[in-house]
């Protein structure tokens, strides 16, 4: 009886560690996933570039949402024919969309207003996708499209871009200031990217 018991013992821990194997190795390959995609695909001549909202604090746009717009402003300041849509809706700790957000920051900053669309109902990455396409009319497809968001974000935006979507969509990385943050936001990220392929994605 001990000779089966400890048979069984045996059996549970090699099940035991071959998955916290797998878990590891999963891990890795989404990590290496996330960081590859960081570097982005943007080219100049984008004809419209989604800005993704972040959070908004009571002071005005959070450090990801400002990284997210420093990058945004210097590609349309040196495409002068790109329009921007700035997508992101209203939490419900946020004092205001933010797109809105972003549209007033933007302008702020010089950028006209006549170039900045704003999507302001979006919840998540997926819905800021879809609203800003559907704002750019039922042809959008033949148009080059450009996102920006914080680089860790890029890997997941783009593959949610062509799953959900069917279009390749340019990534534009803003790079994260809070650097203390950083290795936080790109390994909770790359947990994002296993939830999505597992659970989000069907």
């Amino acid at each position: 009886m001990k000779h089966i018991k400890n048979k069984y013992l045996r059996i549970a821990v090699i099940i035991f560690a071959a998955v916290i194997a797998c878990g590891i190795l999963t891990f890795i390959i989404a990590e290496s996933l996330v960081i590859r995609g960081s570097k982005g695909s943007a080219k100049p001549g984008a004809d419209y570039l989604i800005v993704l909202g972040a959070k908004v604090e009571d002071y005005g746009p959070s450090f990801a949402l400002r990284d997210r717009l420093y990058a945004a402003l210097d590609y349309l300041q040196e495409n002068p024919d790109c329009t921007a849509i700035v997508s992101g809706g209203k939490g419900p700790d946020e004092p205001m969309a933010e797109g809105e957000c972003m549209a007033r920051w933007l302008e702020e900053k010089g950028l006209d207003g006549s170039r900045i669309i704003i999507e302001n109902k979006a919840t998540d990455t997926r819905e800021n996708l879809k609203f800003s396409a559907d704002l750019i009319g039922s042809r959008w497809k033949e148009k080059r499209i450009a996102v920006v968001s914080s680089e860790y974000h890029l890997c997941r935006a783009n593959y949610l871009g062509r799953k959900l979507l069917d279009y390749d969509f340019e990534m534009l990385p803003a790079a994260t200031t809070l650097r203390h943050y950083k290795c936080y936001y790109f390994y909770r990220e790359a947990l994002g990217m296993v939830y999505t392929r597992l659970f989000y994605i069907k």
